[in-house]
């Protein structure tokens, strides 16, 4: 009954799956870990700052892409998460980043222009019509005995008295995005039919801003980013409708819960007390909490999972949030002061898939112990098994109004909150 009433309420969630190498990372409308980003527009790339760790000023390795359309917006839609991938980063504010792309649909755009040039005849002949009707006025005084004079010069009418001049609107902001269009695609990980994008401009925002030098940041050169191996997402359902489903054993469900109750009736003639919350609290290892051992049993359902995706949906907390953490989730878009609402989630399993701690060794050149090295740094061969990013979740959290800042036709990256969840010490 309960689940039902989940069922109704809750948002599906889609599971990003591997699913195989990438060989060409050339393309933007896919969903992927690792490789290296594919813009909507490669000609307008981002500032390079967006995939700059905040606490060593090293390039940031991009850990997630995904084309994430929405239903009845107009734009094409991209997500990338960054992270570094320096142990020593780790913890700190400014290691991780995400950023979300715009690019308006063309099919869109196309039909935009197309109604505002309607609107443009329109009013022109509206403009015409009022035109003809005061000129037709002024004719008919005359022939009664006024004078242009003394009603007015027929030359200084201007469209109708209280008449607003036409304007085009062409090429101007709707004023609502959606426009009752959907996309070519409105699904996580999907591609759309047609890969149109914005046609070539002469002159772009890039190169204007140039021209001003108010460019404070280069534009990212991606063949100089570091980068994993590429990983294709297979994207699914998540079924929680029954345990079967999900592949749970019930027989060694059955055994875990037996085992369970039989360690509580020991505890309880040994003269311990057990107080419900507070037992579990004490004998979990430690860092444990509610919140964990949900995670791990939903978790466990998939272990191959390396995403959870849902749009408005509720996230899967590794841990209780910190108050700091609380207030950045509740905080609103700086872009446009909407609120902000869970989107995805990047999972441990992306860890034992993404080669961290070997790309990380070889970039700290640790020492060889085979070798015959002098006055070695005990502590240092220690750490350096301990190197890599290391995370438990990466939740992001997204403007809910999905704001474009600028013109329609502007290629736009707005940074987004995310919230980096650890294993508790």
């Amino acid at each position: 009954m309960s689940n039902k009433k989940q069922t109704k309420k809750e948002t599906p969630v889609l599971l990003g799956i591997p699913d195989g190498g990438i060989e060409l990372d050339n393309d933007a409308y896919i969903t992927k870990i690792g490789g290296l980003p594919v813009w909507l527009d490669p000609k307008t790339p981002p500032s390079s700052k967006v995939c700059r760790c905040g606490v060593c000023g090293d390039n940031m390795y991009l850990i997630f892409q995904s084309y994430v359309p929405l239903p009845d917006s107009p734009y094409h839609r991209v997500l990338y998460v960054w992270g570094c991938n320096k142990r020593s980063c780790m913890r700190k504010e400014g290691s991780f980043s995400v950023i979300r792309s715009h690019v308006v649909d063309q099919t869109y755009l196309k039909a935009q222009r197309q109604k505002e040039e309607e609107k443009r005849k329109k009013e022109e002949k509206k403009k015409a019509a009022v035109t003809a009707a005061n000129n037709q006025k002024f004719q008919l005084g005359d022939l009664w005995g006024n004078s242009a004079g003394s009603f007015g010069n027929a030359n200084n009418v201007s469209g109708g008295f209280g008449m607003k001049p036409a304007t085009t609107g062409f090429g101007m902001k709707p004023t609502t995005t959606g426009f009752g269009m959907k996309p070519v695609t409105t699904g996580f990980g999907m591609k759309p039919t047609t890969a149109s994008i914005v046609g070539k401009k002469e002159d772009t925002l890039i190169d204007k801003m140039k021209q001003l030098n108010i460019v404070s940041d280069p534009i990212i050169d991606t063949t100089k980013l570091p980068r994993f191996p590429g990983q294709y997402l297979y994207i699914d359902e998540e079924r929680t409708d029954s345990y079967d489903n999900m592949g749970i054993d019930m027989s060694r469900y059955k055994e875990y819960l037996d085992m369970e109750k039989e360690l509580l009736m020991e505890v309880d003639e040994g003269g311990e007390t057990w107080q419900g919350e507070t037992y579990e609290k004490q004998h979990l290892p430690r860092g444990v909490d509610k919140q964990f051992k949900k995670f791990t049993e939903r978790v466990e359902c998939l272990p191959s999972q390396c995403v959870r995706y849902g749009f408005l949906s509720q996230p899967l907390f590794y841990s209780s949030l910190s108050q700091q953490q609380q207030q950045l989730i509740s905080s609103n878009c700086k872009h446009c002061n909407g609120p902000r609402v869970f989107e995805f989630q990047l999972m441990p399993n992306i860890l034992s898939i993404l080669p961290t701690t070997e790309y990380a060794t070889k970039e700290q050149n640790v020492v060889n112990l085979s070798g015959k090295t002098k006055n070695i740094d005990t502590k240092a061969v220690l750490n350096s098994w301990n190197v890599g990013m290391e995370f438990g979740t990466i939740l992001v959290f997204v403007c809910q109004k999905d704001c474009h800042p600028g013109s329609l036709e502007d290629i736009t990256y707005v940074e987004e909150a995310i919230v980096v969840q650890y294993e508790t010490d």
